[in-house]
């Protein structure tokens, strides 16, 4: 039996669904990556402005451990995005921890 060219076998027909089903998963992945990046990230703008800070806060501060765990958590998570946009030109770098007791 003689294959004729365009005709597909059930192998190739599966890699090919799986590639593209795997592609799809990526590029959704990245929207909803970048999405998040940019509007968390930007309104941390908004707020530093607004307070005179040089630096960002993905989270407004309060001084307890689950929003340093949380604020952190997106700074390592959105890392690539934040250095590829100061590279760019338009980002900020994440502030450093705010020093709670040394106003007293």
């Amino acid at each position: 039996m003689r294959r004729t060219p365009g005709r597909q076998t059930m192998v190739q027909w599966t890699r090919s669904a799986r590639v593209r089903k795997n592609a799809i998963v990526v590029i959704v992945f990245l929207a909803f990556y970048n999405s998040a990046y940019y509007w968390l990230s930007r309104c941390g703008y908004a707020k530093a402005d607004l307070y005179g800070f040089s630096g960002f806060y993905y989270f407004m501060p309060q001084n307890t451990d689950g929003w340093w765990r949380r604020n952190y958590a997106c700074v390592l998570f959105f890392y690539p995005a934040n250095t590829i946009d100061r590279m760019i030109g338009w980002g900020r770098a994440p502030a450093s921890p705010p020093l709670w007791g040394l106003s007293r």
